[in-house]
């Protein structure tokens, strides 16, 4: 027993020592990190892989698509007065709502250290692996002439119902496989419009009408079709979330939030955010299309975050 106190005391038994402990420490971490990602991690990510689709045939990347508006030259107004700028840029509401649906999808920080532990120790498979996620411009919908902008006058819309540049612009986008989640309302995402308009009936139950009096939503049924749209003085809004799956062949899945306004786009994405779960749990793995109304007595140009949680709280889903 002396000689074995005077080892533990001496230099050679503190190494020792040292080097137990911190083995300890390594091996005590290693079993909460695996305890954690096994429970609490897939607990969460297992029912957010299985509504986004990815996992047994799709990969692990998540792309969201916002609006990208032309603004013709001269159309921008500078500190000083017109700048002459000219060509997309990004509506801020959608890329603030997609930046928090980006957030309820990514793994969450705390856990990255472990993943990473995990990762070189040889614990964590690849079903486990983390969802990417990036936001993007959707395809610009307007070409210019030599390098110059097209004027009002000029414009033609292009038919997103068939072929042209703009379509293999938007396939092109989209070719690779993974979730796309498309943002913003028919005028201005080129996306939304060609995605609706090659979908059936039964992928693609509401589609967006943009006409000069203004957009409206109409559901293609069988019993027929029905329209919704702001009125005159209205409070009520609208908006879509749908989920569309292509077949397995094409690897793809594509997630729609369309208003009628800004602020209605807005809830699309921040009710796909925080209720996901929810919708997990409806629906689990298989398609659907929502329909919702909502408050909008304010219809801010430019909705805060504020403005997006207070029209959640008076969303209610159209049967």
């Amino acid at each position: 027993m002396g000689d074995a106190h005077v080892f533990w005391q001496g230099a050679a038994g503190q190494v020792l020592l040292g080097f137990l402990s911190n083995l300890l420490f390594v091996l005590v971490l290693t079993a909460v990190g695996v305890l954690y990602v096994r429970t609490v991690l897939s607990r969460r990510s297992r029912p957010l892989r299985r509504l986004l689709g990815v996992g047994e045939h799709l990969p692990n990347k998540v792309r969201i698509m916002v609006s990208s508006i032309y603004v013709q030259q001269g159309g921008a107004l500078g500190v000083a007065g017109p700048t002459g700028f000219y060509g997309p840029v990004m509506n801020q509401s959608e890329y603030v709502s997609a930046q928090r649906l980006r957030d309820a999808i990514r793994t969450r920080p705390a856990s990255r250290p472990l993943r990473a532990l995990l990762d070189q120790l040889g614990l964590l498979d690849t079903v486990h692996d983390p969802i990417e996620c990036e936001i993007a411009f959707s395809p610009q919908y307007v070409d210019g002439e030599d390098g110059k902008p097209v004027g009002a006058q000029e414009y033609q819309p292009s038919d997103l119902s068939g072929n042209g540049t703009v379509v293999e612009r938007i396939q092109e986008s989209m070719k690779e496989a993974g979730v796309y989640i498309l943002v913003g309302g028919p005028a201005h995402n080129a996306a939304v419009v060609h995605t609706l308009a090659n979908r059936s009936a039964k992928q693609a139950r509401f589609v967006f009408d943009v006409s000069g009096s203004g957009a409206r939503i109409v559901e293609r049924g069988p019993g027929g079709e029905r329209s919704f749209q702001r009125d005159s003085g209205s409070v009520l809004d609208y908006f879509v979330l749908q989920k569309i799956s292509g077949p397995r062949s094409r690897k793809s899945t594509v997630f729609v939030c369309s208003g009628l306004s800004s602020l209605g786009t807005a809830a699309a994405v921040g009710l796909l955010a925080s209720r996901w779960r929810d919708l997990e749990r409806r629906f689990g793995d298989a398609d659907f299309a929502l329909l919702c109304k909502f408050d909008n007595r304010r219809d801010v140009a430019v909705p805060a975050v504020e403005d997006v949680d207070r029209a959640l709280r008076t969303v209610r889903e159209i049967p």
